[in-house]
């Protein structure tokens, strides 16, 4: 159970600090052209709707027995995966232009 107790608690706290970043591109959209906030938007939207997903998958995982935690666990894994790529890939596409 420690397993999968600390390996949930390790996704929630990368999932917060994701939030803070997710935030901080957020907020820096205002200094951008219109035609980048407009892409940015959207791209955070879609970075928005994996975050969602990966906290579904997340409370799947706490709710379920072990017996499921290796399936549901590599599930979460991907999901964050998804996430970290998405916003990274923003983060650097949209913090460069002026």
């Amino acid at each position: 159970m420690t397993d999968k107790k600390d390996f949930a608690d390790n996704i929630r706290q990368k999932l917060e600090d994701w939030d803070y970043q997710l935030d901080r591109l957020t907020a820096r959209l205002g200094d951008k052209r219109e035609e980048w906030r407009s892409e940015a938007k959207q791209k955070i939207a879609e970075i928005q709707d994996r975050r969602d997903e990966l906290e579904a998958k997340l409370e799947k995982l706490e709710s379920h027995g072990e017996d499921a935690w290796d399936d549901i666990k590599a599930g979460v894994e991907l999901a964050w995966d998804g996430l970290k790529t998405g916003l990274l890939a923003a983060r650097s596409e949209f913090e460069d232009r002026d």
